[in-house]
C-alpha cells in the first residue's frame, strides 16, 4: 500500500513538468481537480502537501524581513541627530554668564580715598627762602618756624603747648599788650621763647599815617631784639626805610592759617602740614582757640616729617 502511494507521487511529479529546448523541465502547476481535493485530506498525503505548504509560506515570510529591516534604519539615525544638537544649546548656555562676570572686578576698582592722606604727608621739600621769612632769625633755617602775633587771652595755653614739645617760636606782641601783661611777657623771656617788635598800637603802617607816627609806631613797640614785624603784613617804601634805617630786620611769613578768618582747628592743620617744607614761617596769633587746639596736631605732624 504505502509502495503504491509513492509510485502516484512520482508519476504526478513527472506530469507536473513540461519540457523546454535545449532538454531539461520545468515544474507546471497542475489543474486543480476534485481527486487532487481528495488527496489533500488522505492522511499518505497529508505530510506531502504541508510539506509543499510550509515551504511556500517560508520563502514569503524570508522576503518580507528585508523590507521591515530597510524601514526600520531611519528611525535609527535620526535620534543621534537629536542627541547631538542638545549638547550645543548646553554650550551657548555656559557662553552668558562670562559677559556678566566682567563689569564686575571692574565696578571694584574705583576708589581712591589715599589721596587726601599723602597730600598731608607730602609738601614741597623745597627750602622756603627770600625776604619774607629770611629776617625772621630763625635759629633753624631748616625747620620751620612757628610765630604768634597781637597778644590775647590763649598766650599761656600756647605756652604751655610749646613747653610740653620742647619748641621755642617767635611771639610779636604789640606794645600795648606787652606793657599791659608784663607777667606773661617775662613768662616768655624766661622761658627762651624769642620775641619781636610789632608796632605799638597795630595800625597799617603806610605813609598815609606820616613819618612822625610810623616812627612813633616803631619806637613805642616792645623791642627787646632787632625783628620787625608789619601789622597785617602791611609796608610801603617810607615804612620800610624808617624800620630798617633803626637797624630791624623784617619778618613776614609764608604760611597763612587765617585763623583770623575764623577758620576750625581742622582747617588750619591742614593748611600748615600740606604746605610745610624746611624753612616755612607760620603765622597765627595769640587770642584763638582753634589755634591751641591745632597746635599739637601741628607739631606732632611736622616732627614726624623732621620739620620741627
Amino acid at each position: 500500500m504505502l509502495a503504491l502511494g509513492i509510485a502516484v507521487v512520482g508519476l504526478a511529479a513527472v506530469a507536473a513538468c513540461t519540457t523546454v529546448p535545449g532538454g531539461g523541465a520545468i515544474p507546471v502547476a497542475a489543474p486543480t481537480s476534485a481527486t487532487a481535493e481528495h488527496r489533500a485530506v488522505s492522511p499518505l498525503d497529508e505530510p506531502t502537501g504541508s510539506v509543499t505548504s510550509s515551504s511556500s509560506s517560508t520563502r514569503a515570510s524570508s522576503t518580507a524581513p528585508p523590507t521591515v529591516t530597510v524601514t526600520s534604519v531611519p528611525p535609527t539615525t535620526k535620534p543621534k541627530t537629536t542627541t547631538k544638537s542638545t549638547p550645543k544649546t548646553t554650550t551657548t548656555t555656559k557662553a552668558k554668564p562670562k559677559p556678566t562676570q566682567t563689569p564686575t572686578p571692574k565696578a571694584t576698582a574705583t576708589p581712591k580715598p589715599t589721596a587726601t592722606k599723602s597730600t598731608a604727608t607730602t609738601a614741597p621739600k623745597t627750602p622756603a627762602t627770600g625776604p619774607t621769612v629770611s629776617g625772621c632769625g630763625n635759629p633753624n633755617p631748616g625747620k620751620v618756624l612757628l610765630t604768634f602775633d597781637d597778644g590775647g587771652p590763649k598766650a599761656a595755653a600756647i605756652l604751655a603747648i610749646l613747653d610740653r614739645y620742647r619748641i621755642k617760636a617767635r611771639w610779636f606782641p604789640t606794645g600795648q599788650w606787652a606793657n599791659a601783661n608784663g607777667a606773661m611777657i617775662q613768662r616768655l623771656v624766661a622761658d627762651g621763647q624769642m620775641l619781636g617788635n610789632h608796632t605799638y598800637s597795630h595800625p597799617q603802617m603806610l605813609s598815609s599815617l606820616g613819618k612822625a607816627e610810623l616812627t612813633r609806631q616803631v619806637d613805642l613797640g616792645y623791642h627787646p631784639t632787632k625783628v620787625f614785624r608789619f601789622p597785617f603784613g602791611a609796608s610801603d617804601a617810607t615804612s620800610r626805610a624808617i624800620v630798617t634805617g633803626k637797624g630791624y630786620s623784617i619778618c613776614g611769613w609764608s604760611i597763612d592759617t587765617l585763623d583770623w578768618r575764623g577758620n576750625s582747628a581742622d582747617a588750619i592743620t591742614r593748611i600748615v602740614t600740606s604746605q610745610a617744607r624746611p624753612g616755612s614761617v607760620v603765622l597765627m596769633h595769640m587770642a584763638f582757640q582753634a589755634d591751641v587746639d591745632a597746635l599739637p596736631r601741628i607739631i606732632e605732624n611736622l616732627r614726624s616729617r623732621g620739620l620741627i
